[in-house]
């Protein structure tokens, strides 16, 4: 496949990503749906990065589950910015955390998502070369990554 076709569809994806429920919009229930999928995929990342944390915190780590929930946070990430189409923001009879900068700087909001997903791989990275204080470091860069993610595109509580 050469590179302008995988571009096209690099881009028709990331069309149908951001702009696929425009006309569902409308609906508050079905919209209502999306938001409720994408919130049970940041409680899995939330589960994967408390696991990370409390092995972290136990006397002899296990490095290995470090590992794995690094993985689950990493393959996720990739996904987010598909959780969010356009029209799934707040809007009546609809209940989410989201922010409406998130359709407004898309770029930026997928740039947070890629870079979650990049502190993902490098403490799964870290975590299977051993080093238990580079693993500590690599986690709180993890966290950071949420971190900035949240600090902008995510309704204060």
């Amino acid at each position: 496949m050469g590179k302008a076709t995988m571009l096209l569809g690099v881009s028709f994806l990331g069309a149908i990503a951001f702009g696929a429920l425009d006309a569902a919009a409308s609906d508050p229930a079905a919209v209502q749906k999306v938001v409720d999928a994408r919130v049970a995929k940041y409680k899995q990342i939330g589960k994967a990065n408390k696991a990370i944390k409390d092995e972290l915190g136990q006397p002899q780590p296990n490095l290995a589950s470090v590992q794995n929930n690094a993985r689950v946070i990493e393959a996720l990430a990739k996904q987010i910015p598909s959780w969010f189409p356009r029209g799934t923001g707040e809007q009546a009879g609809v209940k989410t955390e989201a922010l409406p900068i998130i359709w407004q700087q898309v770029p930026v909001f997928k740039q947070r998502a890629a870079g979650l997903a990049g502190a993902a791989h490098q403490l799964g990275a870290t975590a299977a070369s051993g080093n238990l204080d580079a693993t500590k470091a690599a986690a709180g860069n993890l966290s950071q990554a949420c971190k900035a993610c949240h600090d902008t595109f995510r309704e204060k509580k």
